[in-house]
């Protein structure tokens, strides 16, 4: 008689919670769902938990739907709620309502609350067997399973190379998504935030919904700032979408294509091809793409929503908020504040900028050769997983089997979301998620 599977999930944000409903509505009868999150919120995880109502989505509802056959059920699910968003950008704490729904409905359906088991514990290792593995507990027992998946998202932004001197300094703010970030600073205080990005777009937006009056500076290497969102045809259908020309070949094309139709079009016509283009470069092509084009690939990929580009603009053009391109050079740590020198890009000497705080928005820190939390390290340590040579997560195959230090796929252990961005490149926003959970959820059901 077969035995009933059981799965882990380390990790209960977007990609975790949706792959739970996934697999609960795949598995055979019996099969088991142990869903372990350390931050004790199940559904939202970081990005969706925010209570801001200024925190919009970056994609227009109408795309948000966690069931890629049923493109709708976001929208019903909103209008169940008494929202009409039609195709606007709705805040992202709604979102996380919205997943934090669907495990709500998965445990109230027949056999549902038998087959979900919702752990608020820190997983600190992994023990895998020929049979089965063992996921050790910070503050419980152990949980036996057949197979574990890594759902543990983003973690926070590292010091920034040049700012070491800052990791000592009470007025420095290493992640701007902690919730006692903003405690005891002053509204008229001068800050200097690192980064200009969409993490960096809802910090500013935190500080100016609690009235901060004192300037801002952003600062980053090239100091570029998200595009906005805007009503325009639909994305255009690459003609050669299954080619694999070079990387050169293939951004000429981008930009011929970009000069005859609007540039979002033809983004949003790459999305579907961008892992598989990926897939084709050559590492030396890669890590081009990582030192020159990434930054322009951000801005024009990851937009910002029109009302938050509004409120940016409006920010900019009065002077609250500063754009600086360069990097840093020195840090003058004193009892009133900071002075930063940073050399302006493109340009002799260096710039100086007094301020009273220093927050890190650049965003989250994808090396796990860096990351500390205790199950990732202990896993790093004996070899059964590898991060990838470009810092972008760890290895893993095109079955998201996460690989070993031999360069073997574990049998019993794989990756979804940004852990396997070093393979797909893009697995970070909701449409690729969704596929790679319900892609993940059909493997695991039909083993």
């Amino acid at each position: 008689m077969r035995v009933a599977p059981s799965i882990g999930i380390i990790g209960a944000g977007f990609s975790g919670s949706l792959l739970a409903v996934h697999l609960l509505r795949r598995l055979p009868p019996g099969g088991r769902v142990y869903l372990i999150e350390r931050n004790r919120e199940f559904g939202s995880g970081l990005a969706y938990s925010t209570a801001n109502a200024s925190h919009l989505l970056n994609v227009r509802a109408e795309r948000m739907s966690a069931f890629e056959q049923d493109p709708g059920h976001f929208l019903r699910w909103l209008a169940d709620q008494g929202s009409e968003p039609g195709s606007s950008f709705v805040p992202r704490g709604q979102y996380g309502r919205y997943i934090q729904s669907l495990l709500s409905d998965q445990l109230s359906t027949e056999g549902g609350n038998r087959n979900l088991f919702l752990f608020p514990d820190e997983a600190t290792d992994l023990d895998l067997g020929a049979d089965g593995v063992t996921i050790r507990m910070s503050g419980g027992r152990p949980v036996e399973v057949d197979r574990v998946v890594l759902a543990v998202g983003n973690f926070p932004p590292q010091i920034p190379p040049g700012a070491e001197a800052l990791a000592a300094s009470p007025r420095y703010l290493p992640n701007p998504w902690d919730p006692t970030a903003l405690v005891g600073i002053d509204r008229d205080a001068k800050l200097l935030v690192v980064g200009t990005g969409l993490t960096m777009v809802d910090f500013v937006l935190t500080l100016f919904d609690r009235g901060h009056r004192g300037p801002i500076v952003a600062l980053s290497r090239r100091g570029l700032l998200p595009h906005r969102h805007a009503a325009g045809p639909p994305a255009w259908p690459w003609p050669d979408a299954d080619s694999s020309p070079p990387l050169s070949r293939r951004l000429r094309q981008v930009r011929i294509a970009a000069s005859e139709r609007d540039w979002r079009a033809v983004f949003d016509g790459l999305r579907p091809h961008t892992p598989a283009w990926w897939g084709a470069l050559s590492l030396p092509e890669r890590k081009r793409f990582l030192r020159h084009l990434r930054p322009w690939w951000d801005v024009h990929r990851h937009r910002m929503a029109p009302p938050v580009a509004d409120r940016i603009d409006l920010a900019l053009s009065s002077g609250a908020l500063t754009l600086a391109a360069g990097k840093f050079v020195a840090i003058d740590r004193r009892e009133d504040g900071l002075v930063i020198d940073y050399r302006p890009r493109g340009r002799e000497g260096w710039r100086r900028v007094a301020v009273d705080y220093v927050v890190n928005c650049s965003g989250p820190d994808s090396d796990y050769g860096r990351i500390e939390q205790k199950m990732v390290r202990a896993l790093l340590d004996r070899g059964a997983v590898v991060p990838d040579i470009l810092g972008l997560g760890l290895e893993v195959d095109a079955d998201l089997r996460l690989l070993d230090r031999q360069g073997r796929p574990q049998p019993r252990l794989y990756g979804i979301g940004p852990v396997t961005r070093s393979r797909f490149w893009e697995c970070t926003a909701v449409p690729e998620i969704r596929r790679q959970t319900e892609e993940l959820a059909e493997r695991l059901g039909a083993e």
